[in-house]
């Protein structure tokens, strides 16, 4: 069974703003997690390479801002849930070394409000912000 899933870029900066509201109320209550299974290996991987640790996960998640949006989609795992597609570049320590390192961020609310984030890795291409 094939399941549609439609790309949304038809957001308003209000709404945007609105769904970050409730991103970084339930980050700051620790209502949050990274994904780092097997399935999101990358995720895992580039949080090890940049030595980040649940404090400063949380606060990578709490700078994103309006600005940061690129677009949200349907869940093809869930048709009743979208996710929101985020973009930030980062200064991060890689080793002693602090880069400049853009994070591609994909995030979904679940019930009460609690933050699961499942893409947190660099990007693999080229993606535009909504709002610039």
């Amino acid at each position: 069974m094939s399941i549609n899933t439609s790309k949304h870029i038809n957001h308003t900066k209000e709404e945007v703003e609105e769904y970050l509201n409730i991103v970084k109320r339930s980050v700051n209550a620790g209502k949050f997690v990274i994904c780092t299974t097997a399935k999101n290996d990358k995720n895992r991987k580039f949080i090890e390479k940049y030595k980040l640790d649940s404090n400063k996960q949380k606060q990578m998640l709490i700078q994103l801002e309006t600005t940061d949006f690129c677009y949200s989609a349907d869940n093809y795992n869930d048709p009743q849930e979208r996710l929101y597609f985020f973009c930030r570049e980062y200064e991060l320590n890689n080793w002693g070394t602090i880069e400049k390192v853009e994070v591609y961020i994909k995030i979904a609310i679940k019930k009460e409000n609690f933050i699961v984030v499942i893409s947190f890795h660099k990007p693999e291409k080229n993606i535009e912000k909504l709002f610039l």
